[in-house]
């Protein structure tokens, strides 16, 4: 009797499963209209090595093909930027900008990573949150390569003090 009675609930709760499947779990029923999100989002969308210098120089400019609706899951703006440096002993060079793109993104990490030794490879990342935000031209490189010369002359006066002593 047990087992035909817990035989009843199992065939109760599956066939309420198959009509109502939310039923049974933990998730939220929203309506269509409630579940999507309205995306406002427009940002500038643009490859350097496709577009020339006017995705890197001039992109506020007037040029509405640069300007771009989000899709519906896109709700950053971002500018990823690729530069080099190249470093001798007693020298590290400017960074060169070896491409530009700005984009809207799902999914966006600020930062930069540095791939090498004496030849460095930037490649960094930012990330912005409101419309048409991506207008600069990336950031990070910057900072850490004007420090580089100055952090190498030092690292060779504190080697050479302390082989003196």
């Amino acid at each position: 009797m047990l087992i035909q009675k817990m035989l009843l609930v199992v065939s109760m709760l599956t066939l309420i499963n198959s009509v109502y499947p939310q039923s049974l779990t933990n998730t939220v029923h929203k309506t269509q209209a409630a579940a999507e999100k309205h995306n406002d989002m427009w940002c500038y969308s643009c490859h350097s090595m496709e577009d020339g210098d006017i995705c890197i120089d001039n992109i506020t400019a007037n040029y509405s093909s640069f300007m771009k609706k989000c899709k519906d899951e896109e709700f950053i703006c971002m500018v990823k930027k690729f530069s080099y440096t190249t470093s001798t002993e007693n020298s590290t060079s400017s960074p060169k900008m070896w491409s530009l793109e700005r984009k809207c993104s799902a999914h966006c990490e600020n930062g930069c990573i540095v791939i090498g030794e004496r030849t460095k490879l930037y490649a960094c990342t930012s990330c912005c949150n409101t419309s048409y935000c991506n207008s600069g031209k990336g950031k990070g490189v910057k900072t850490i390569a004007k420090l580089l010369p100055y952090i190498s002359v030092f690292c060779v006066q504190f080697l050479m003090f302390i082989l003196i002593l």
